[in-house]
């Protein structure tokens, strides 16, 4: 149109292809993406990366009406609003909330023309995956891709030199570039054989110590999710329940990305392990959903998109994580939107806090300064902090300290998040800063969880541990109610901050998490970055929650 109005009015030649160039460049400009610099791009710059090599990323798309959305995540857990527990399904959030199929179909596009394959769009149209190459990557986004090493560990990754740049009318629906840096592997808490357990913890032990044998559910019809960059061997959940005398629900692997480790499970399978078999422990029946997926920021965000769009499960553990200035904050920002659209949905999140104390970054980045684990510290997850558990001669609650093995051991993880602002309901503890743990449960050598892997009976420990333990509490809270309960935290510290505290929770009040050299936070009464309200007293908090 612009090029026929130019001919028209008889313009010189060279004036034409000034103006229509300029036309173009001015409709559509390049726009730097705020927020999307790699994290730890400081470190040593070795060279580029050879422009032939396949790198998988992704594309977070932007949600609408996030004032609104904001609004209904709080309503929704407010027992005087008329949204309370009105949960969304997920046609129901993407109409309201989500990208358009237009918007999607806009990104996709631009991924196809920039040479991308393997092209995946979410359920939810919230994300797309793709592999390119180094160089058809840097050629969409502007940007250089080097190889690197970490200054201080040594480990070698690649990364984009600068914030990727997008044509305006693409970067108007694109919230993010995800994976053109692949520092943030994900890790789990390694959890190891114990060798001076006190009292290795069973089914019968958790029920009894926490409460929640006496109540009137076991987590029948409910469905449960993991998060999992490692596979399991099935041989080994059956053998734990017939152990301990279990009637298990189903249990099935849900491929992310095509994903599937379970026919060659590796380092990560002790932690697949526990994970299922903790919630087994309490909530044997429920039906559990093992989402696996490439272990990367764009396979991550994957899987969190999948579970939200899939919306099988009510409840979902987590022992996986980064700590924050690895992960980096488009990477954390990006699952967040996917973790907000679970809660809207009504999935309650449990993750682990981590396991080295204040300092969660020591064995990504070698860095002993105070940091904390994502997801753990999504305002949209509960996370988990470790206790050391003691019970009387016949399994019932004695008492707990927050655990710190030491250097031998780990500590539980806990802090202040640099990413996210503290939420509403966090408002007496902090109005700044998100502060985890929320809760916490048994973490200890000294109490380590008994479970079976690799065919061998094994006591283990961490905070990878105490996740699934809530996550198990929380399907039966599923059960007694009815349906699923979204972010519990809202409840949580209402409890905590009211006159019924002590009959819902344990209050942890002695131990800390100093570990690596680096001060940490010390237990005490109420709300404290250790253990956070404590761990649950089954019953009680059941009650509650209600």
């Amino acid at each position: 149109m612009r090029l026929r109005k130019l001919v028209a009015a008889a313009v010189p030649l060279p004036a034409l292809l000034c103006l229509s160039v300029a036309g173009v460049a001015n409709a559509d400009p390049l726009v730097a993406l705020s927020g999307n610099a790699a994290p730890l791009a400081a470190s040593a710059r070795s060279g580029d990366v050879a422009a032939e090599q396949q790198i998988p990323a992704a594309l977070s798309l932007k949600l609408h009406n996030q004032q609104a959305l904001a609004r209904f995540l709080t309503d929704v857990q407010d027992p005087a609003s008329p949204q309370y527990h009105r949960f969304l399904s997920p046609e129901q959030f993407t109409a309201a909330f989500g990208p358009t199929q237009a918007e999607a179909d806009q990104a996709v596009n631009f991924l196809k023309r920039s040479g991308a394959q393997g092209i995946e769009v979410s359920g939810n149209r919230q994300a797309i995956t793709f592999s390119a190459t180094a160089g058809q990557l840097e050629s969409a986004f502007h940007t250089r891709i080097g190889n690197y090493t970490d200054t201080v560990t040594g480990r070698k990754f690649y990364a984009n030199d600068s914030a990727p740049e997008l044509p305006a009318s693409v970067s108007a629906v694109v919230d993010s570039v995800v994976g053109l840096d692949n520092h943030a592997v994900k890790h789990h808490a390694k959890p190891a054989q114990a060798p001076r357990a006190v009292k290795p913890v069973t089914p019968a032990i958790l029920k009894t110590a926490y409460g929640t044998s006496g109540l009137s559910a076991t987590g029948a019809g409910v469905n449960v999710g993991f998060v999992e960059f490692d596979g399991y061997q099935k041989s080994d959940i059956t053998a734990y329940d017939k152990k301990y005398s279990l009637k298990a629900g189903s249990v099935s692997t849900v491929s992310v990305n095509g994903a599937n480790y379970d026919s060659s499970p590796g380092d990560g399978e002790t932690e697949v392990d526990l994970d299922i078999e903790v919630v087994h422990a309490l909530a044997a029946p429920a039906n559990d959903y093992v989402y696996e997926a490439p272990n990367s920021n764009a396979g991550e965000l994957a899987m969190y998109q999948k579970i939200a769009s899939d919306k099988k499960v009510s409840v979902v553990s987590i022992s996986w994580g980064s700590c924050e200035a690895a992960e980096g904050s488009a990477a954390a920002n990006s699952v967040d939107k996917a973790l907000a659209t679970g809660t809207a949905e009504g999935i309650s999140y449990f993750a682990a806090a981590g396991d080295d104390g204040t300092t969660d970054c020591a064995r990504q980045t070698g860095s002993k300064s105070q940091a904390v684990d994502f997801p753990a510290s999504s305002p949209n997850v509960s996370g988990v902090g470790g206790t050391q558990l003691t019970v009387n001669s016949s399994n019932g609650y004695s008492s707990e300290t927050t655990w710190n093995d030491g250097a031998s051991g780990g500590a539980g993880g806990g802090g202040i998040s640099t990413i996210f602002a503290a939420p509403s309901w966090q408002s007496k503890q902090s109005t700044t800063k998100r502060k985890v743990p929320d809760v916490a449960g048994d973490a200890a050598k000294g109490s380590a969880y008994t479970i079976i892997s690799g065919g061998q009976t094994g006591n283990v420990w961490g905070t990878s541990g105490a996740a699934p333990l809530w996550a198990g509490f929380a399907a039966l809270q599923n059960e007694v109610h009815k349906g699923g309960l979204g972010n519990l935290n809202a409840k949580f510290y209402s409890i905590g901050n009211g006159s019924s505290y002590g009959s819902g929770f344990h209050d942890v009040t002695t131990g800390n998490n100093t570990f690596n050299g680096t001060t940490g936070f010390s237990a005490g009464k109420g709300y404290d970055q250790t253990t956070g309200w404590g761990s649950f007293n089954g019953s009680g908090l059941s009650t509650l929650i209600g």
